[in-house]
C-alpha cells in the first residue's frame, strides 16, 4: 500500500494534544525527555497543562508541534509502519524532514528553535501582516498585490492552500490596501492571521541570514524517505537538497495545494501531528481518498487494521 504522510503546522497545536499516546508510549515519553534536555523547557507541563496562551507562542508551538509529529512517526516506525513520501504544511516541513532521515531529532529541535527565535527578533523590526484570502484566484490576488506594492513595501501571495485559498504576507501598509481592494472589487473573503504563520517572502532574508550561521553546524544526510518540498513540489533525498529546502521555505511561496494534489495519488493518507485540520481540509477536497489522523493509540489500531497489519505482526507499509 503507497502511504504519504502528512505533518501539520503552526495552528494545529492545543493543550492536552498527545496526552493519550504519551501515557501509553514509552517511545513518546523518551522523546519528551530528550526534547527538554535539548532546549530546557518541560515539554509535559506545556503541552499537557499550561494554557492555550502560552502553548501558542511562536517558540513554544514551533517546538512542541516538532516534539509531537516526530514522536508519533517513530511510533509508528517502531510497528513497521512507514511511508512512500513525506510532506509538511507549512513549519510541518522540519518534521517531515526529520521523518524522512534527512536531520536527527536533536538538530532538527535545536534548528526549529532557532528559527522561531530569529523569526520572533525579526518582526520587532518590521510592521507586517499576514491575512487569508478565500474566494479568488491566485492570478488576481498576485496582480492586486502588485498594483499596491512598491519595492520592499510590497505584499505577495505566500501560500497557495486551494485553487480560491490564498495567504497573503508583507507590509501591513499594502496588505491593508490589498485586502479593501479585493473586498470591494471581487467581494472576496479576508481573515487576518498570525504572524506566527511566517511571511515565506523576500521580507525574511534577514531571517534566512541569522539562521545559514546555524544551518552550517546540522548534518544533514541523505534521505531514506522522499521529502516533497513544497516550493518547488518535487520529492528530494540528497542531504544538500533538504538544506536547500529549509532555506527555500523561509523567502520563497509554498504551494500546498500542489502538495495535495501530488498525494493524492498515494492510496492513504496519514496526518502525523497534532489535531485533525490537514485531515479534514483535503477530505473536502478529495472526498474519495482514504485519510486518517494519528492522535491516539485507536488511531494507531485502525491504521494497522487499514494496511493489513495484526497487532502482533510488524511489516513495512511501503511494501505492495
Amino acid at each position: 500500500m503507497k502511504i504519504a504522510m502528512i505533518f501539520p503546522g503552526y495552528g494545529s497545536q492545543f493543550v492536552g494534544m498527545g496526552k493519550e499516546l504519551y501515557d501509553e508510549s514509552r517511545v513518546m515519553q523518551e522523546y519528551f525527555e530528550q526534547a527538554a534536555n535539548c532546549l530546557d523547557i518541560n515539554f509535559v507541563k506545556l503541552c499537557f497543562a499550561s494554557s492555550d496562551v502560552e502553548l501558542a507562542k511562536m517558540a513554544n508551538a514551533y517546538a512542541a508541534i516538532f516534539l509531537l509529529s516526530s514522536s508519533i512517526f517513530h511510533i509508528l516506525k517502531d510497528e513497521g509502519i512507514t511511508p512512500r513520501i513525506v510532506a509538511g504544511y507549512n513549519i510541518g516541513e522540519f518534521s517531515a524532514i526529520c521523518a524522512a532521515g534527512g536531520i536527527s531529532f536533536a538538530d532538527g529541535i535545536y534548528l526549529i528553535s532557532k528559527y522561531a527565535t530569529f523569526y520572533e527578533e525579526f518582526l520587532s523590526s518590521i510592521d507586517a501582516s499576514i491575512i487569508k484570502v478565500s474566494g479568488i484566484r491566485a492570478d488576481i490576488v498576485e496582480q492586486i498585490c502588485e498594483q499596491h506594492s512598491l519595492n520592499e513595501i510590497c505584499a505577495g501571495v505566500a501560500m497557495h492552500i486551494s485553487e480560491l485559498d490564498h495567504i497573503v504576507t508583507g507590509s501591513t501598509a499594502v496588505v491593508e490596501q490589498v485586502t479593501e481592494a479585493l473586498k470591494k472589487e471581487y467581494e472576496a473573503k479576508v481573515e487576518p492571521v498570525g504572524l506566527e504563520f511566517g511571511l515565506h517572502s523576500g521580507l525574511m532574508r534577514p531571517v534566512l541570514d541569522s539562521l545559514k550561521l546555524y544551518l552550517e553546524k546540522v548534518d544533514f544526510h541523505d534521505a531514506e524517505i522522499p521529502f516533497l518540498s513544497s516550493t518547488d513540489v518535487q520529492p528530494v533525498k540528497t542531504g544538500q537538497s533538504l538544506r536547500s529546502s529549509v532555506l527555500e521555505h523561509i523567502t520563497s511561496p509554498l504551494f500546498w495545494d500542489k502538495v495535495v494534489e501530488y498525494v493524492s495519488d498515494y492510496d492513504l493518507i496519514v496526518e502525523i501531528g497534532p489535531g485533525t485540520k490537514l485531515s479534514d481540509t483535503i477530505k473536502k477536497m478529495y472526498p474519495e481518498k482514504r485519510i486518517l489522523s494519528i492522535n491516539k493509540m485507536e488511531d494507531i489500531k485502525t491504521l494497522k487494521k487499514i494496511i493489513g497489519m495484526s497487532d502482533d505482526k510488524k511489516e513495512e507499509a511501503v511494501e505492495e
